[in-house]
């Protein structure tokens, strides 16, 4: 499927858009660990079931990072190609049916490591969930101007198509 897409080659460029994300992670899991060790262990689940589902679209996709470097959303989603490898090693298949369902399974998981803190952070300070979103303002724009439109995965994965159209929008040509 994507034996014609370009490698991805800005490494650099997305760990530094990253960087602030990864902290911003650890602060919060630190802060939920302070509260509750519960509450630390199921923001965790989210991260580790986002991986492992996202790893299965990387598979349906035929990413062409699966075992590579991959600019994965959020800077966790990186995790997922080692595990795709693993999987595609094991021979696990999936149908159209079973990927959408594990699909959803990933979104919901990824929605969860960004909503599930909001309320742990309110109680701290309601500013501070302004300076939550915002910092996942940024990384957001800075990945869908600066990394998604040169992965090699960009027609499949939903970041890809959503900023190959704001590029289009813009005028902007992928390269």
């Amino acid at each position: 499927m994507y034996k014609h897409s370009i490698p991805y080659k800005r490494k650099g460029l997305f760990l530094l858009i990253t960087l602030p994300m990864v902290v911003m992670y650890i602060l919060i899991g630190y802060y939920l660990y302070y509260i509750n060790v519960n509450i630390f262990i199921i923001y965790c689940a989210f991260f580790a079931l986002t991986i492992l589902f996202q790893s299965f679209n990387c598979i349906f996709w035929e990413c062409p990072h699966v075992g590579k470097f991959c600019p994965g959303a959020g800077g966790f989603c990186v995790l997922s190609s080692p595990v795709a490898k693993f999987l595609i090693k094991i021979k696990v298949k999936q149908s159209p049916k079973t990927h959408n369902i594990l699909c959803s399974i990933a979104y919901i998981n990824f929605f969860g490591i960004i909503f599930f803190p909001v309320y742990y952070i309110y109680k701290l300070k309601f500013f501070y969930v302004l300076i939550y979103f915002g910092i996942i303002l940024l990384y957001f724009i800075g990945m869908m101007l600066l990394i998604c439109p040169f992965c090699g995965a960009r027609n499949a994965c939903p970041g890809g198509q959503t900023s190959t159209k704001i590029m289009k929008t813009f005028g902007k040509n992928e390269t």
